[in-house]
């Protein structure tokens, strides 16, 4: 299992030597890629990603016309994720609901090219990120070492950075906005400093000092969810103490009724890098105790995985398609368990208390030091948390303040800060 911290360590040493320059600052996201999964492998040619690639590049090409003869002057960068029918990665609900896509030029991250037809159609400026990324990749380029497969994607990232500039030099652009992409958006922001463009962001995701992306430049605004992420922000990059930052609030959710207030319902969050021998046995022995109902969450992936073929064998509840709003509407959970899934944040949302399962896998850590959750470490703790019923309130009310604080979100705030900081073009 692997431990981040050691991970992040040996990234240090390597960035030390090799890459101290700033100029290397727009890729260290491949660096410690690279780091964390030997098994990178580089893109290679084909025919029919070549055809579908163009297509989406002189589709793009198209917009970037008719974005200029429109007078665009904004930029949004947005994911668009396989199998979604070209709707927008339900992380930015909270900010893209109230945008005014019209108005913008719209640069789209989706892997799949019958989904970027439906974007293209689906919403108006459409050009297609991932199709200037593939045109700049080496082809021809075999694996080599870890410090010569950098450069080659430092490369490529260089490419991607002049291309972005290009394209909002054209068009004039004065305003961007974007996701915390921390895969891409290092280039956006070297593109738009050079260019003094004005940037905004706006969280997905917790950030930790394991996510490398956000590291580096900053956004000169951002929107975060809550104080408690404002100072996890600050934390991981110093830079933005000097920035604006906005808390849009936590959204009110809506909670199915227990029916049975006698059993307790538990909810796993199942996330990548996981001990499965170790997960599988804990989640295993909880379903068989009589009063305790285990589900499990899964990532929405179409291909069935051992964690499908598990669930249906031990006839364990697991939901895939699913989002946590779909999930808790239908069933009222006591609890959410998980490893290292940041999703285990929104609990309190949902009226459940959050359960960190201990692992060497030390990406989540910082959750148990901040206490805004209650480690375990086996299946005996998970026991005794969730039989001790009469303090749950005490430590539901106290968690829910720490992370979310009381300011409740609000669609009007958002576009009233489009609205002021945003859309108005200062002469």
């Amino acid at each position: 299992m692997i431990s981040h911290k050691k991970l992040l360590i040996r990234f240090n040493k390597i960035e030390k030597k090799y890459f101290s320059d700033p100029h290397y600052n727009i890729s260290k996201n491949y660096l410690h890629y690279l780091l964390l999964n030997q098994n990178f492998s580089f893109i290679r040619f084909t025919l029919s990603g070549y055809i579908t690639n163009l297509i989406l590049l002189l589709l793009s090409f198209i917009s970037i016309l008719f974005s200029k003869i429109k007078n665009i002057s904004h930029a949004n960068y947005f994911i668009v994720h396989k199998g979604q029918k070209g709707r927008y990665d339900f992380r930015s609900n909270y900010i893209l609901d109230n945008y005014e896509f019209k108005k913008s030029l719209n640069i789209v991250r989706c892997v799949s090219f019958f989904d970027s037809i439906k974007v293209y159609f689906k919403y108006p400026n459409v050009i297609f990120y991932l199709s200037f990324d593939y045109f700049n990749n080496f082809f021809s380029y075999n694996k080599y070492s870890l410090i010569e497969d950098y450069k080659v994607l430092h490369e490529k990232e260089i490419k991607n950075c002049q291309d972005m500039k290009k394209i909002f030099k054209f068009l004039k652009i004065k305003k961007f906005l974007s996701i915390d992409d921390q895969r891409i958006m290092q280039v956006f922001l070297n593109a738009c400093k050079e260019l003094k463009i004005e940037t905004f962001g706006y969280m997905h995701y917790k950030f930790s000092k394991y996510v490398i992306g956000i590291k580096y430049l900053s956004f000169d605004n951002f929107i975060v969810w809550s104080d408690y992420f404002k100072k996890k922000l600050i934390d991981v990059n110093k830079d933005y103490k000097k920035k604006k930052i906005f808390v849009s609030g936590y959204p009110p959710k809506n909670v199915s009724k227990k029916i049975n207030k006698d059993e307790i319902n538990i909810l796993y969050l199942y996330d990548l890098n996981l001990n499965f021998k170790k997960i599988s046995k804990i989640l295993n022995e909880l379903n068989m105790k009589k009063r305790i109902n285990i589900f499990v969450k899964l990532k929405p992936q179409r291909i069935e995985t051992k964690w499908d073929i598990f669930c249906k064998k031990k006839n364990i509840k697991y939901f895939k398609v699913e989002t946590l709003d779909q999930i808790n509407k239908k069933i009222k959970f006591d609890y959410f368990i998980a490893t290292i899934s940041t999703a285990i944040l929104e609990s309190t949302l949902y009226d459940a208390i959050p359960l960190k399962l201990n692992s060497s896998n030390d990406f989540a850590d910082d959750l148990i030091q901040d206490k805004v959750v209650f480690k375990v470490n086996n299946l005996s703790d998970i026991i005794k948390i969730t039989c001790n019923q009469a303090s749950k309130k005490k430590y539901f009310n106290r968690i829910f303040r720490k992370v979310w604080g009381f300011k409740k979100y609000n669609s009007n705030n958002i576009k009233k800060i489009l609205s002021k900081y945003f859309y108005t073009i200062k002469s």
